[in-house]
């Protein structure tokens, strides 16, 4: 049975816990589902604008059940990107707060297995979307159900938007097993989160980088918070510090501290580190999710057996997405990935067959004639002056640029040119250091890189 389904053994169980307290049972989001989605016929093309809210959870799950496919977009998307999305993709339905409303009667091909369109960012500022079938969303939601141990006793809150693959996969695995979710769009620094937390007594929180650098800002460990299990971490790379204080507190305190790696294009994960070895695999992605497989190609694309040797991350697991989607036209097109999904990231294995991701192949510039990771230039960088507000990009004609806000102003810019030259050997002249207002970050968390230009 697809998550999605009505399984009748969890009609009576409750679902969703709004921020008023209301609860709904899994019949009643059903109906809820289905009434607001009477009039849409089947396969029907749909744009949902969502929240962390029972409505949206309503109809994101009803649409699925009518097979019809959907683009999901936050509802606080800016309102120009919407209507672009809605000019490219001619959606038949658009629906939002106010309910199901008629766009487009222009007839679309869609590929019969086809359900679900996400932006590959978490933002949907793109209009390439990442095309995902039925079978990508089943075969991930059961892969997490395993290794998460979940069940019917969890009570997860939402700490990411829906639209985002990562929180969407909360709200997929936990409605696989029956469970309750505690749906808000506030954010840790809000009181009423917390709130929510220990009033209806909160089991677990996922949460990107930028979400546990927050969380240590609060100080976690000092608060009150008798329920909480289990603490679950995508989205990027977290620094090797903070992955061994969130790991040592989750240990010494009796909780789960799952490490993780995904991607919207393999549906949201891919691998993941057993708590129990959080703490002896710092800066690692883990292994392999149940049912998922994962090569190391070198440059030739020759497979690599030995521990300690980079190459590219190659994924293969039934939850490989179909490709992409750039118009309409290519909602129709077949299943292009077969299971396998070129990843981008460079990764090496340990003696143990742990993976640890070394750079992105696209994440990379050539000074003085050596391959340089921005992204380990940057981890560096915020380890060493203790900030997720400095973020380097570059190229090979302008060198490094180093971006960083007013709440890294205690980080000067000839204390940052003399790191570059005393840790790296790179000198001034390759390095440019800009203020900015804010660093631009999409709503899971994730550094826009795109909003950040080059200057000369």
């Amino acid at each position: 049975m697809y998550f999605f389904e009505k399984n009748e053994s969890y009609k009576n169980h409750i679902f969703c816990i709004d921020e008023n307290g209301r609860t709904y049972t899994y019949g009643q989001v059903w109906e809820i589902g289905d009434t607001a989605l009477a009039k849409i016929p089947r396969r029907s093309l749909c744009l949902l604008l969502a929240g962390n809210d029972v409505a949206s959870v309503g109809s994101y799950l009803a649409l699925l059940r009518k097979r019809c496919p959907v683009i999901l977009m936050g509802r606080t998307t800016e309102p120009e990107l919407i209507e672009r999305m809605k000019e490219t993709y001619r959606p038949a339905f658009v629906i939002d707060e106010n309910g199901a409303k008629p766009f487009s009667e222009e007839p679309v091909k869609v590929h019969p297995d086809l359900g679900l369109l996400l932006s590959t960012s978490g933002s949907t500022g793109a209009q390439k979307l990442v095309r995902l079938s039925y079978e990508n969303l089943q075969a991930n939601c059961a892969s997490i159900v395993e290794y998460l141990s979940l069940d019917a006793e969890e009570r997860p809150v939402t700490t990411l938007p829906m639209e985002y693959t990562y929180g969407l996969s909360v709200i997929h695995s936990h409605a696989a097993v029956g469970a309750s979710i505690i749906l808000t769009d506030r954010t840790f620094f809000d009181p009423k989160f917390w709130e929510l937390v220990t009033e209806h007594r909160a089991t677990s929180l996922a949460g990107v980088p930028y979400s546990y650098e927050m969380l240590r800002r609060l100080r976690i460990e000092r608060m009150d918070l008798p329920s909480l299990k289990t603490l679950t971490q995508a989205g990027g790379h977290l620094k090797a510090d903070l992955q061994e204080q969130m790991g040592r507190w989750a240990e010494e305190t009796g909780r789960r501290f799952f490490v993780m790696y995904g991607q919207t294009e393999a549906t949201a994960r891919m691998s993941y580190i057993p708590p129990e070895r959080c703490l002896e695999k710092i800066g690692s992605i883990g292994i392999p999710i149940p049912g998922g497989r994962i090569e190391l190609l070198d440059v030739s694309g020759d497979v690599i057996e030995d521990p300690g040797i980079s190459g590219e991350l190659i994924y293969y697991g039934d939850n490989v997405s179909m490709g992409y989607a750039v118009c309409r036209e290519d909602l129709a097109k077949e299943d292009e990935n077969g299971g396998r999904l070129e990843t981008g990231d460079i990764a090496y294995r340990d003696e143990e067959g742990y993976l640890y991701i070394s750079g992105r192949k696209k994440r990379f510039i050539k000074l003085y004639g050596k391959r340089i990771s921005l992204d380990q230039l940057q981890d560096d960088l915020q380890e060493a002056f203790d900030t997720p507000d400095i973020v380097c990009t570059g190229d090979d004609d302008h060198g490094v640029q180093v971006w960083k806000s007013p709440k890294a102003s205690s980080v000067d810019e000839d204390t940052l040119l003399q790191t570059f030259w005393d840790r790296w050997g790179i000198r001034e002249n390759m390095v440019t250091v800009h203020e900015i207002e804010e660093i631009p970050r999409n709503t899971s968390g994730k550094t826009i890189y795109t909003d950040l230009k080059l200057q000369d």
